[in-house]
């Protein structure tokens, strides 16, 4: 969506999506399509994957794209059925790079299939260690992507105020995803446990848009269901968020000063060297869930600090612009007018 924007004023811009959350794309405006992911239906993926191929012949028959473009960890087998029996069609696979070592080999093969692989940039791209370092086999590398910009932000008074948060106090987001809040023993609430050893902060958690029961929460912690929830950013002294491509590239561009928690359990994402690129760089905290309470207070305690805080924030703010998402729609453009 964030390339997608950089497009509408001058393309038809069609949306093919797996997600639940298709409704957000309609409400952006984009005309969208939408198949239910393998992992909601009835069937094994071998069949899914021929609904899929059945399904994305007849759009490209329906809309005749200029050019087609790819946004996903791995190309699936119905796709790269339709892209070996269309070879005349423009493809692009926009392929996020920090690929864990060792990882992705069979994904990585599909690559040749398309006629580009365009990479989003990445804010820790020197710790890639895996098949996508130094933008292996792509065409094209950009700038970071980040859906929302500095421009984009709701001031902060109106944020608090909608939240219902104290302008005096010091407010923290806590984006984690990681289990209930009132389960104890889950990430998130030990994390919420830390944050609350300092009566004065305010604690907001995130919630899906889509999620269809309201996690259970304590009665001094805010829930927050917003898209895109970096417009609110200005709203929060500091977050606590997973290490995924989306919130990092955003976080940094933003300039929240942010505790990363990596979730070590994705099957490509190297989270757990954007996290240690974010301590070496001084643009981050880092803390690997060792179910340690006294690590997670001290981190959340630095946190905390006004004058971490101020660090973070100067080290964040000599990052270059995440211009990546205009630079992939200016290649998409460019790719589609090749005879």
């Amino acid at each position: 969506m964030a390339v997608g924007r950089h497009l509408q004023a001058t393309h038809d811009v069609v949306v093919f999506t797996l997600s639940p959350a298709a409704t957000l794309a309609v409400d952006a405006g984009f005309q969208t399509e939408y198949l239910r992911s393998h992992e909601y239906g009835q069937v094994g993926n071998r069949a899914w994957n021929g609904f899929y191929a059945t399904r994305l012949e007849h759009l490209l028959d329906q809309y005749q794209p200029e050019i087609m473009a790819f946004d996903g960890g791995h190309p699936y087998a119905g796709l790269c059925a339709v892209l070996r029996r269309r070879k005349e069609l423009r493809s692009v696979w926009s392929r996020r790079g920090l690929w864990k070592p060792g990882k992705g080999h069979d994904a990585f093969s599909r690559s040749a299939l398309f006629s580009h692989v365009i990479e989003p940039g990445e804010y820790a791209a020197e710790l890639d260690r895996g098949l996508t370092a130094g933008g292996a086999s792509a065409s094209r590398v950009t700038a970071p992507v980040s859906a929302v910009m500095p421009d984009d932000l709701q001031p902060a008074d109106n944020v608090r105020d909608k939240l219902g948060l104290d302008p005096d106090r010091p407010a923290v987001l806590m984006q984690l995803g990681a289990g209930q809040v009132n389960d104890t023993g889950s990430l998130s609430a030990r994390v919420v446990a830390s944050l609350q050893r300092h009566p004065e902060v305010q604690v907001a958690v995130t919630e899906s848009v889509l999620t269809r029961e309201p996690a259970t929460l304590p009665d001094n912690v805010i829930r927050l269901r917003h898209f895109p929830i970096g417009e609110y950013r200005a709203g929060f002294d500091a977050s606590i968020m997973a290490a995924g491509y989306n919130s990092f590239q955003e976080a940094m561009t933003l300039g929240l000063p942010t505790l990363f928690v990596p979730n070590q359990s994705t099957a490509k994402d190297d989270q757990d060297a954007r996290t240690l690129w974010a301590e070496q760089s001084g643009c981050g905290l880092r803390w690997n869930d060792d179910g340690q309470v006294n690590g997670l207070n001290r981190a959340i305690d630095r946190l905390l600090d006004p004058s971490d805080q101020a660090r973070m924030r100067e080290e964040m703010a000599k990052l270059p612009a995440a211009t990546g998402a205009a630079e992939i729609a200016a290649a998409l453009d460019e790719w589609s007018r090749q005879p």
